[in-house]
């Protein structure tokens, strides 16, 4: 019972944390942002500039 248990657990982590990350290509500027390409839009990835590390 624990066993799948904890399988369950895994698998719903694991589906949690990929669903949450979408990635884009886009290099970043000095302040760790960049406006999104035309074609990252279309798709739904971003709808202008944004950052990717926090600002300090």
């Amino acid at each position: 019972m624990k066993k799948c248990l904890a399988l369950i657990l895994v698998v719903v982590v694991s589906v949690g944390v990929s669903s949450s990350v979408s990635a884009h290509s886009g290099r970043l500027d000095k302040n760790g942002g960049h406006n999104c390409s035309a074609k990252s839009k279309q798709k739904g990835l971003c709808t202008g500039y944004h950052y990717h590390n926090k600002r300090k």
